[in-house]
């Protein structure tokens, strides 16, 4: 008898446990209709060193959804107020430096970095 009542209670459970998730998917089915656009990242990134500077290059996104241009490499970063498609680094030390491009939309969200590593050792071309 004490075993029947084992398996009900277990079955009574399990029963329970499936039915109160029924509408689970309630709790999130408001946010899976929300499409995010991002602003769209900047492409081709080239670099050109020279000694203690270099040159980047890049091509950027279409469309009116990328408002600004951010380039963070190492412990500094700048920030162009318009869709710029180079840059000139300078005043850097010689050594490794790993420089992300970004573009930023009008609420300043940050687009997927493209990066290149660059030394600055050399004459600019």
């Amino acid at each position: 008898m004490r075993k029947i009542f084992i398996y009900v209670l277990l079955i009574a459970l399990t029963t329970f446990q499936f039915l109160s998730c029924a509408k689970m998917d309630d709790n999130y089915s408001d946010y899976l209709d929300i499409n995010k656009v991002y602003s769209p990242k900047v492409t081709n990134l080239t670099k050109i060193p020279g000694l203690k500077q270099v040159r980047l290059k890049w091509d950027n996104p279409t469309g009116d959804i990328a408002k600004k241009i951010f380039i963070d490499y190492m412990d500094s970063t700048v920030t162009i107020d318009s869709m710029i498609t180079s840059y000139h680094l300078t005043g850097l030390e010689i050594k490794g430096y790993d420089i992300s491009v970004y573009t930023m939309d009008a609420f300043d969200n940050l687009s997927v970095p493209e990066t290149v590593s660059v030394f600055p050792n050399g004459e600019l071309n």
